[in-house]
């Protein structure tokens, strides 16, 4: 049977038709209520756990972990499943609606666990709802990620298009981080407060999920393909791609250290630096309101300086703005205005340019083996992330626990020395060698604009594959 030709099957052929700005917003949009997800499960879901549940660091860092061990099944499987689907809808947009409605419920559920008066049982419920919430995520992620690679095939225009997705994104994380302490803190207790900004928080992602479903309708896509799901044949893909293969793994490691960080900050702003309750919102608002705002300066710097030289000057300066917590005494807290404000430039970068290098691999692929695997290389890359973002929490957890972290809801004078240096490793020195891992590896990068031009040449003059 001959292949799909996917590019003539394109309503909208993406190099011929620059998108427009409504078609990014709606897109980006979406990214709202991923980052709010994001955003609440790394900031706030092991600080539920050991402070609103009282679970030890430990076992709390392995109730984060597994689900994420799961979604290494469930995402780049969700990819390949949304590459083939067939409807009117398109290959993308039926999960889109189907996700919205799911993660924002389950996302809820989560956080609404009551005391079940034992630490196994209550661990067990928290597990299990994590699981569901998990796949949800990954049911309207996945394919909603994969569209980037359909919507258009420019190597500047898809730097625009992250730029879109990325300020949506900050905004999604202003949105849950500001918010999440004063939801959480406005009740009586915080089971109840975390229950709280559970509803509020699941009520966005519907929303905007649903936004996003609804005007991306008319967006460019590409038809399904024709064969079928081969996972073996798929992972031996992904392994072959040089480029997707080194992002992944330096995509790995910065979110290990984003993971291990964004754990930490509640506890080391609380416990190590003693901040009030009502500046955690302000402080962390100043790292996403300055990454929103530098957003579209880094689009125009990686169009010109180009994307991989981009992500090299971010990284940078994440390993030096990791490290100035390690040392900085609590009395001179407002430091961290000056710190965050410069990490919010770095975060900036280290999100956009991975989520604009990403859809270039499909291409590298796609001259190999003559088939696109949107859905599937998102799917891993989603999957690359959350498990990061896992294990960085996992590690933190466990530093916490060696070090003799009181949890519980003690203060933060009742703190051991032990656990506080093991907040402030935590959060600074493990987050800065894991940066540097990725910068090591993102250097191996070779796939720049004027090679990637190439190979959309070479797919254009080859003739049709016969499977």
């Amino acid at each position: 049977m001959a292949e799909t030709n996917l590019k003539e099957k394109s309503p909208n052929p993406p190099e011929v038709a620059p998108l427009s700005w409504q078609d990014k917003l709606g897109w980006a949009i979406g990214e709202l209520g991923v980052a709010i997800y994001v955003g609440g499960t790394m900031s706030f879901f092991l600080f539920y756990l050991t402070e609103a549940h009282g679970i030890s660091p430990a076992w709390a860092g392995v109730a984060l972990l597994v689900p994420r061990i799961w979604d290494g099944i469930t995402d780049p499987v969700m990819g390949a499943i949304s590459d083939r689907t067939k409807s009117r809808m398109g290959r993308r947009r039926p999960y889109l609606l189907v996700g919205a409605l799911a993660y924002g419920a389950s996302f809820y559920l989560v956080l609404s666990i009551p005391d079940m008066g034992s630490e196994n049982t209550t661990l067990t419920y928290l597990v299990v709802g994590y699981l569901l919430a998990s796949t949800a995520i990954t049911i309207f992620d996945v394919p909603y990620s994969s569209m980037a690679a359909e919507m258009t095939q420019s190597y500047k225009e898809r730097i625009s298009l992250a730029g879109y997705k990325m300020v949506a994104a900050r905004l999604g994380i202003l949105f849950a981080g500001g918010l999440g302490p004063v939801l959480y803190n406005s009740k009586d207790n915080l089971l109840e407060g975390f229950s709280y900004m559970g509803l509020v928080f699941g009520a966005a992602m519907t929303i905007t999920g649903l936004i996003t479903f609804y005007l991306t309708r008319n967006v460019p896509r590409i038809e399904a393909v024709s064969h079928s799901i081969n996972l073996k044949e798929e992972m031996v893909a992904l392994w072959a791609n040089r480029p997707f293969r080194i992002l992944f793994f330096g995509f790995l490691f910065q979110n290990v250290a984003i993971g291990s960080s964004a754990t930490m900050l509640v506890y080391f702003l609380t416990f190590a630096m003693l901040i009030d309750a009502s500046l955690i919102g302000p402080l962390m608002l100043v790292a996403g309101v300055t990454s929103t705002l530098v957003t579209p300066v880094w689009v125009m710097v990686a169009a010109r300086l180009g994307k991989k030289e981009t992500y090299l000057l971010g990284l940078t300066l994440a390993i030096v703005m990791a490290l100035p917590g390690l040392m900085l005494p609590a009395e001179y807290y407002y430091l961290l205005f000056a710190i965050y404000f410069f990490s919010g430039i770095a975060d900036a970068v280290n999100q956009l340019m991975p989520t604009s290098m990403i859809p270039d691999t499909v291409e590298a692929d796609e001259v190999k083996s003559g088939k696109r695997r949107e859905g599937t290389i998102f799917g891993a890359m989603a999957f690359c992330r959350k498990l990061g973002m896992a294990f960085g929490a996992f590690f933190a957890s466990w530093i916490l626990q060696m070090a003799g972290f009181i949890g519980g809801g003690m203060t933060p004078e009742m703190q051991t020395e032990s656990g506080l240096l093991g907040i402030r490793i935590a959060y600074t020195l493990l987050p800065a060698l894991l940066w540097l891992g990725a910068l090591m590896i993102v250097r191996q990068y070779a796939l720049g604009e004027r090679q990637f031009e190439s190979i959309k040449k070479e797919i254009r003059l080859k003739p049709e594959r016969v499977d």
